[in-house]
């Protein structure tokens, strides 16, 4: 599945993220420019190559505001942001709290741990089918495929004995990095790292080891509004800078 972290670095807030699609999804993706007149900013999403069948995985747009998540299923009703449309929508935002309103507005809820953030902002969502917990971050953080503050399971910890150690693992191990990450290239080394490899519990795994291996991984900086996306693993692809002007 998915790591994602932020922190506040130079006066901005970054968030990052890796993609790890399970085997039902598609593995590709890519970074694309969004500036039709149905979207009310110009916005760097990354998402599925056409027909965009699995929908969206996080962006930015010009004003500075990003958004990523991670799903994380607890009910057979959960539904999950990267069905289309709700990244794109969700960039719509002049601002993070504005983002969050626009998450709060959705019925159904959808579900699974995101970040949302601008310059001067940041706020960690918590969803399930019955509500969401929001709080503003004012610290590193970290967040993989289970909660911290809603009491619900994935539902994947009932069948996989070994879910709740892979999720701890990196949520442990993400943490542990953010709070001592202090440029772009540190939280480059965070979507690459491979700490507890050994156990196949890394927070960058490969296609030798698992089926649901990292893909891609990217990062947004809200001030400087740009986007470092890698198209394919970490450990084998380098990440290329996208803005908007």
């Amino acid at each position: 599945m998915c790591t994602l972290v932020t922190k506040r670095l130079n006066n901005s807030w970054f968030l990052a993220k890796t993609r790890d699609p399970v085997y039902f999804m598609r593995f590709e993706d890519e970074i694309k420019m969004f500036a039709t007149k149905a979207d009310a900013y110009k916005k760097w999403i990354v998402q599925n190559p056409v027909p965009y069948e699995d929908g969206y995985y996080g962006g930015i747009n010009e004003k500075g505001v990003a958004f990523i998540a991670t799903y994380v299923p607890v009910a057979e009703n959960q539904i999950s942001y990267i069905r289309c449309p709700y990244v794109r929508l969700i960039l719509d935002a002049k601002n993070a709290k504005a983002a969050v309103k626009i998450i709060r507005s959705f019925s159904p809820r959808i579900g699974g741990n995101m970040f949302v953030a601008d310059e001067k902002e940041c706020y960690e969502i918590e969803g399930a089918p019955d509500k969401y917990v929001v709080n503003k971050a004012n610290s590193p953080l970290a967040k993989t495929n289970h909660f911290i503050h809603l009491p619900y399971k994935n539902v994947q910890m009932k069948t996989d004995p070994g879910y709740l150690n892979w999720t701890l693992d990196r949520y442990i191990r993400a943490t542990e990095l953010i709070k001592r990450s202090t440029t772009v290239e540190d939280l480059q080394n965070i979507l690459r790292d491979r700490k507890n490899a050994d156990r196949k519990n890394a927070i960058c795994t490969t296609s030798k080891e698992e089926k649901c291996y990292t893909y891609s991984a990217f990062i947004f900086d809200t001030k400087g509004k740009k986007a470092y996306y890698c198209q394919g693993n970490p450990l084998e692809n380098e990440f290329k800078e996208y803005g908007f002007t």
